[in-house]
């Protein structure tokens, strides 16, 4: 669980610190003798700091972001309003529970909850969002199919030292390869597929261990799951608050118009506290992730959208960001679902 509220006292971090914060920022998988020769320290440093950030609960995991689209599931997020805490609750444990969620926050605001469910068909999704809010009073619930991502998880530029362009675009790959060439997956690839979704940082060796193959097998499947782009980024879990930040999340609905859509994308893509955006399909047209030191530069982000974008956003909703319950890039229905249909 992770608190997304911002926490005192500040962690506080040097030069070096943040040179390495950037390097491992879009593939903490990279080996620290690797991290070490691109910024210029001995990897003694390297390991080092590593382990006081995690000691100071800066980096607080690994997950690696899977092409679930490519492997025929889609991503609907569910906003939820209940009536009751009790009911709220029972939500909770079952989604808590349920193998095709893949992601829980926990809000203060219209809606409690956002829950991620993960399928292959509207029809399918319907039946999972049935099974996890059966018997349950629904004050009102929005429900958004992510399509186009704007903008991946990166470092926000205004509350980070400026030592170089960091972040990648979320269709950008680990390795380069033929994006819409696809292979026969095995029932081992997507096991590799998960438990990398869990822990970028997983060794060959443990992998291997618990899959029932050699090292060289891990080490190949894995070049082949980024050369076909199954395998987009391995990223670390920055836990945000110890810097004093919070994240919160706005829904944007807006009018159809193409030039200002084209200018407000671009902003989605660049502006300085924008952590994740994403375009989706149903009530609103965009879910954003937000982080800002307090409320006050919370809310001159709104005013710089609703300024710069008066015709185009017809109306727009807050929630304030307090517990992350679950969050993976691959939901484990979907390695389920291929091994019992793979070999």
């Amino acid at each position: 669980m992770r608190v997304l509220t911002h926490k005192s006292p500040d962690l506080l971090l040097d030069t070096k610190d943040w040179r390495i914060v950037q390097e491992i920022v879009t593939n903490i998988r990279q080996p620290i003798s690797q991290i070490a020769k691109n910024i210029l320290l001995s990897r003694q440093s390297v390991e080092y700091r590593l382990k006081k950030m995690q000691e100071n609960k800066l980096l607080i995991g690994s997950r690696t972001v899977i092409n679930n689209s490519k492997l025929g599931f889609r991503s609907f997020h569910v906003f939820i309003e209940v009536h009751t805490p009790k009911e709220e609750k029972i939500i909770l444990d079952r989604a808590t529970k349920a193998p095709f969620v893949n992601a829980i926050i926990i809000y203060s605001g219209k809606y409690n909850l956002e829950i991620s469910i993960m399928a292959k068909s509207q029809e399918e999704f319907l039946d999972y969002y049935h099974e996890i809010t059966k018997n349950v009073r629904i004050r009102n619930d929005i429900i958004l199919t992510l399509l186009n991502g704007l903008r991946s998880e990166v470092l926000p530029s205004d509350h980070f030292p400026k030592l170089k362009k960091i972040g990648e675009t979320f269709s950008e790959p680990v390795r380069k390869g033929k994006k819409d060439r696809k292979v026969d997956l095995q029932k081992n690839d997507l096991k590799i597929l998960y438990s990398l979704s869990k822990d970028a940082q997983i060794t060959n060796t443990k992998l291997a261990r618990e899959i029932g193959v050699s090292k060289d097998t891990i080490k190949y499947k894995i070049n082949q799951l980024e050369k076909e782009n199954y395998i987009i980024q391995y990223r670390p879990v920055v836990n945000y608050s110890v810097l004093g930040l919070s994240i919160n999340s706005l829904l944007i609905k807006t009018n159809y118009i193409p030039e200002d859509i084209k200018k407000f994308e671009n902003l989605m893509k660049e502006h300085k506290s924008i952590l994740w955006a994403t375009k989706t399909y149903g009530y609103y047209n965009y879910v954003v992730y937000v982080i800002t030191k307090d409320l006050e530069e919370f809310h001159e982000v709104i005013n710089v959208l609703k300024g710069s974008f008066e015709d185009l956003i017809k109306t727009y909703e807050i929630l304030f960001a307090f517990q992350e319950l679950k969050y993976n890039f691959m939901a484990k229905s979907i390695s389920d679902t291929f091994s019992n249909n793979t070999s």
